[in-house]
């Protein structure tokens, strides 16, 4: 939300300045949390000072025993402005006001209002609620805190690794997808042949109905996840465990299968009532579920992006795999439904819910949980706390597209044949054009 928060006032031309508040506590923790200075105000950084609630909290009226503190106070009832002239009129040489959500934005100033002289910054819920909670455990005179002015990059190291991950498993992917087609369209290549004679599975084929039919179901699960998301988050999280476990095993199998002599993927011990069970499947289903079970325990813990990037890459390369477009008209609907379904329901939908849809879900509401379903790396060059994220359907339909190009190359063994959009066949014409015309739009 920041990251989207910062381009969002990059593009409007809005010089936002940003803010460490970072408190010191009596026991040796600290507290430093990500804010905004407010347009009205100076965006100076401060000496270390006493950290003090503002009494009434939403400091909406005249206050006391804030000289030389930095006055804490709640968002609401009156405007930002207000709160922080209170403030300075009773001496405060900071004014941190929390907001009611743990995002942040910058504060605009009232119609015909001066600047401040102290400065002033926005911090989130979450965050701000540790401090009020510090500062009602030790007291003002013994919670110190200071605001450091800083400057954020433009671009952070940490998108480009996620460009590269994305890139390489849409490339993965696609590769798997075309073992059948690559070998001649005649025959499995050693990678499918033995997993064929397990699974014996075809690849599912989306149509043009099924295009339309995915962006209707997902539209529809959204606004029952926008209403029920601190609930129904912790099923995101198990499906997505379960999905990623299947993906991770599969990719795994395939990929033991082709780097492995024979007779170490084929080796197999009896089991009762399931029969013979290969050493190489028992390994993986361990590997597999472990990481899965692993991530869902420590899920909020610092190391748990890579466990979650991993499963969901093995869920894209399995999902390329197992289900294929048939043309580029097909591709071309599903590409323009999801882009348009991706504007409605993050930009357009708080006109009609009050907010969006797609940022409360992402979030995970008040849960506190977070959507599973993404990738994320943790920020390189920018100082700010978070992650940059990089969502698995902003993935997989390109992914399922680009397969879809892959495939029909090795079938024509001729590159440029795709490109002939004046075919004889028109429905093939027009459905080639409409493809070109949703990648050249979307990317």
């Amino acid at each position: 939300m920041t990251k989207l928060l910062g381009l969002s006032l990059l593009l409007a031309g809005v010089a936002a300045d940003y803010a460490f508040v970072e408190v010191n506590l009596p026991n040796g923790e600290s507290i430093k949390t990500y804010a905004l200075y407010g347009t009205f105000a100076t965006s100076n950084s401060t000496s270390v000072n006493k950290v003090a609630v503002a009494k009434p909290f939403n400091g909406c009226k005249s206050m006391s025993g804030l000289k030389n503190a930095i006055a804490v106070m709640g968002r609401g009832d009156c405007a930002f402005t207000t709160k922080c002239y209170n403030a300075e009129r009773a001496g405060a040489v900071a004014c941190v006001v929390v907001n009611n959500a743990s995002e942040i934005y910058e504060m605009g100033s009232a119609p015909n209002t001066n600047t401040l002289v102290i400065p002033a910054v926005m911090v989130g819920s979450d965050d701000g609620g540790k401090i009020v909670q510090a500062v009602a455990k030790y007291g003002p005179n013994r919670v110190k805190g200071r605001l450091i002015r800083f400057e954020r990059p433009l671009f952070d190291a940490s998108i480009a690794v996620l460009v590269l991950m994305a890139v390489g498993t849409v490339a993965g992917g696609a590769y798997w997808s075309a073992a059948k087609e690559r070998e001649g369209g005649s025959r499995y290549s050693r990678i499918d042949a033995e997993q064929a004679e397990e699974e014996d599975e075809e690849p599912a084929v989306l149509n043009e109905y099924f295009a339309w039919g995915f962006i209707v179901v997902a539209s529809l699960g959204l606004v029952i996840l926008f209403y029920f998301i601190d609930y129904l988050i912790y099923v995101l999280v198990f499906i997505f465990c379960l999905a990623g476990a299947q993906g991770l095993f599969l990719s795994l199998s395939s990929l033991a299968r082709a780097v492995l002599p024979q007779q170490c993927t084929r080796a197999s011990y009896p089991l009762p009532q399931l029969g013979e069970i290969t050493w190489l499947n028992t390994a993986v289903t361990i590997i597999s579920v472990g990481l899965a079970v692993l991530w869902g325990v420590y899920r909020k813990a610092s190391f748990a992006w890579i466990l979650q990037d991993i499963l969901g890459i093995a869920f894209l390369l399995t999902l390329q795999k197992t289900v294929q477009l048939p043309n580029a008209k097909v591709a071309g609907i599903l590409l323009v439904l999801a882009f348009l379904y991706d504007i409605f329901w993050v930009f357009l939908s708080p006109f009609f819910f009050q907010q969006s849809v797609m940022v409360k879900v992402a979030t995970g509401g008040s849960s506190g949980e977070a959507m599973p379903m993404l990738l994320k790396m943790p920020r390189l060059t920018d100082p700010t706390p978070g992650d940059s994220l990089l969502g698995l359907g902003d993935i997989a339909i390109p992914g399922l597209y680009i397969s879809y190009l892959l495939r029909f190359d090795y079938e024509t063994d001729d590159h440029w044949v795709f490109f002939d959009s004046c075919s004889k066949d028109r429905s093939r014409r027009t459905g080639t054009v409409i493809g070109f015309f949703s990648v050249a739009m979307i990317g």
